[in-house]
């Protein structure tokens, strides 16, 4: 039995009271129980909440694999984190990754689509989607599915553009998500004196936000869902202030153009970079 930790119960619950209700977890993250516990303390009914949850598919990352948490497959992953979260339903339920091998689990990326239109066909999960699939994986299960993926959720920024799955998702109707969206705003992970260094400081002065709004916004006008994360109360507030400005059309572009004279990828390197 998987207990609830206190601070991360704390941090979805700040989260809420800020305005939040689109909540992302899952199954590798190991936060399913702290949701479910912050969702009940809120008081707020069920219906006004968007719930995200992934199947640990398993891992190979380094030279080292790490088996997934449910090697039959996604059906097996929602069960369980349901009862974790104490839910009837999902309102979108994520393939987290790429790595479907003999190693890391026992179906193929197709045998798990069909789990997935199982769970829709169910009425466990409202929508039914991946993430970190390439434009191949997406191919496969756009082959053999009978319901498309809904959602498509990439590592997405001004240093990992990624445009040849943002236009082969949007041919698809499939919505893409991104996460890691603030990256160019770490140096720690991206270096010094790199190409926005002095963009994002001039126009976060034109239009009076942090970087982390510039981004944000930057990511949202190019027509790309940005999912962000922190466990400071008010940054969570100031988040909201991204639809209180909009990115000029030059603005727009520029920060574009520069974004892609460097590249830099977070998470998955080994998979993504050896294509």
């Amino acid at each position: 039995m998987e207990h609830a930790h206190p601070i991360l119960v704390k941090t979805f619950s700040e989260a809420i009271k800020a305005g939040f209700r689109h909540l992302d977890t899952a199954e590798c993250y190991l936060t399913r129980v702290d949701v479910g516990v912050a969702i009940k303390k809120s008081g707020i009914d069920r219906s006004e909440f968007w719930i995200t949850d992934k199947w640990d598919q398993g891992w190979l990352i380094n030279g080292k694999v790490f088996k997934s948490r449910s090697p039959s497959g996604p059906y097996e992953s929602i069960k369980k984190g349901l009862e974790l979260m104490h839910l009837k339903h999902l309102d979108l339920f994520l393939i987290h990754g790429p790595y479907l091998t003999d190693e890391t689990c026992s179906v193929t990326v197709e045998e798990a689509w069909k789990q997935m239109e199982r769970i829709y066909d169910e009425g466990l999960a409202d929508n039914i989607g991946v993430s970190n699939f390439d434009v191949p994986l997406l191919k496969r299960v756009l082959k053999i599915c009978k319901y498309k993926p809904q959602v498509d959720q990439i590592e997405y920024h001004l240093y990992l553009q990624q445009q040849y799955i943002l236009d082969f998702c949007r041919s698809n109707n499939i919505l893409v998500e991104a996460f890691s969206p603030l990256t160019p705003m770490f140096s720690d992970r991206v270096g010094k004196n790199r190409p926005l260094d002095s963009l994002i400081p001039k126009l976060c002065e034109k239009y009076k936000v942090e970087p982390n709004l510039l981004l944000l916004r930057w990511v949202y006008q190019s027509g790309v869902l940005p999912l962000t994360t922190s466990s400071n109360p008010q940054r969570m507030r100031d988040t909201f202030k991204i639809f209180d400005f909009e990115i000029e059309p030059e603005d727009f572009d520029e920060l574009q153009k520069v974004g892609q004279t460097f590249h830099y990828r977070g998470f998955f390197e080994n998979y993504f970079e050896s294509q």
